[in-house]
């Protein structure tokens, strides 16, 4: 019981320390994964990432890290506020000048998408992601 209430509270101060903005439209997904081969050779745009630039960017660095260990094609996530997201795409396209289909990080390939409510916020992007191409139809009423 004891257990809960601790749970219960820090729930609360979460919640009131301005965490919630995990919950709101404007969150953002970082997604990070590790490039599969057929990926890297279709690229048009590769990019290289420093550590310093990575550094200074600490949700992407966060991702980057965890998917070097993760399976190539794999997706690793994070969430993180619209603020963030945005500088995170404005970094990319000025040090990869316009973006980078594929982007070299400490001897490995990735591939990143920062999303806002399920659309890519690299403004260049015309193709619809795999999610959209899944969504199914609304239905229209005659």
């Amino acid at each position: 019981m004891r257990r809960r209430t601790v749970l219960a509270a820090v729930g609360v101060f979460a919640l009131g320390s301005g965490c919630s903005w995990v919950l709101a439209d404007d969150a953002v997904r970082v997604r990070v994964m590790r490039a599969p081969e057929d990926r890297v050779e279709d690229a048009d745009a590769h990019c290289g990432l420093g550590e310093s630039f990575v550094v200074d960017h600490p949700v992407l660095e966060r991702v980057l890290t965890s998917a070097k260990t993760a399976p190539a094609g794999e997706w690793v996530t994070t969430g993180t506020n619209r603020k963030t997201g945005e500088l995170i795409v404005s970094d990319l396209r000025e040090h990869c000048d316009g973006g980078g289909d594929v982007y070299h990080y400490d001897g490995d390939t990735f591939v990143v998408s920062v999303e806002r409510n399920g659309e890519s916020m690299f403004p260049d992007r015309s193709s619809p992601s795999s999610e959209a191409i899944r969504a199914a139809l609304p239905h229209s009423s005659p």
